[in-house]
């Protein structure tokens, strides 16, 4: 009944605010460039993973100001319309979860679909509360939705695909002192697991650095890259990786083409499911930082 109230006071501000912009894929648009490429690839192909397992419908966006969009009213209202204009999750479960970031105003919206009842909102601020706004704080915004994408997974969309009983933290930490204790230690754990990543993407490189130069024969040779062209919406990029050696001077440098824009969301689109036309009713929880 609450909730029904709710919708009918926001539909008389909704029907000043439809211009919503398209979505870039069904799993992330990241139209304020949060993410690095590698990190939005990550993310994506871990929305797809967890649709395919629980068949919740998560969908993650970032923008620069709501006011880009000609909107000036409260934030989760906003999010709440664009949730609708994008019908996530499937339209008889309505099930779906989206989680958006507005960088200029500092604020955040996990909106739930219509079937998750009020102890999911509460759920979803501790999402909120315990991985997104601790990093949101310091700037460290590819840190926080990553870790926030995955606490959504983990708190919300599997417990609720699998109707599991469920208290507002129950699955979360609840001792402040663990939390105020181990907090920097997760996310420099965290981040050391991402160097990795990128690191063992990168093996060429480290033996490149331990190899003998082919000029002089001295290992002191060092892997630099520069993108030469930044990809654009349909454009290819163009970056250089060279291969030097800091003994001889000699430089070796070869080519790559980056993937346009479009193209790296095709890539990750050849899979995903499209959007099922679900609702919401105004239900989630919101952040500030």
């Amino acid at each position: 009944m609450i909730r029904l109230l709710a919708l009918l006071l926001w539909l008389p501000l909704a029907a000043n605010a439809q211009n919503y912009p398209e979505p870039l894929s069904d799993t992330v648009s990241d139209y304020a460039d949060l993410l690095p490429p590698e990190a939005e690839d990550r993310v994506a192909a871990t929305l797809q993973a967890a649709r395919d397992e629980t068949g919740v419908h998560i969908v993650l966006a970032t923008i620069n100001a709501q006011a880009d969009y000609g909107y000036s009213g409260r934030f989760a209202d906003f999010a709440t319309g664009w949730f609708n204009f994008l019908g996530i999750g499937d339209a008889a479960r309505n099930d779906g979860i989206l989680i958006l970031v507005s960088k200029e105003d500092r604020e955040m919206r996990i909106a739930l679909g219509r079937s998750y009842d009020v102890i999911w909102d509460g759920r979803a601020q501790r999402v909120i509360d315990t991985a997104m706004l601790p990093a949101f704080r310091e700037d460290r915004y590819a840190e926080g939705l990553e870790a926030g994408v995955q606490s959504a997974i983990e708190h919300l969309a599997r417990p609720f695909a699998a109707n599991e009983e469920v208290t507002e933290t129950s699955g979360f930490p609840t001792a402040p002192w663990w939390e105020k204790l181990f907090g920097p230690l997760i996310f420099a754990l965290f981040g050391l697991f991402m160097a990795f990543t990128i690191l063992r993407k990168r093996l060429r490189d480290v033996f490149d650095r331990i190899s003998a130069c082919p000029n002089c024969g001295k290992r002191k040779m060092e892997v630099t890259r520069e993108v030469l062209l930044e990809p654009g919406e349909e454009t290819e990029g163009q970056a250089m990786r060279h291969l030097r050696c800091r003994a001889c001077g000699y430089d070796h440098g070869e080519r790559s083409t980056l993937p346009s824009k479009a193209a790296r969301r095709k890539a990750r689109a050849s899979s995903r499911s499209g959007f099922g036309g679900g609702s919401s009713g105004g239900g989630g929880a919101s952040g500030k930082w």
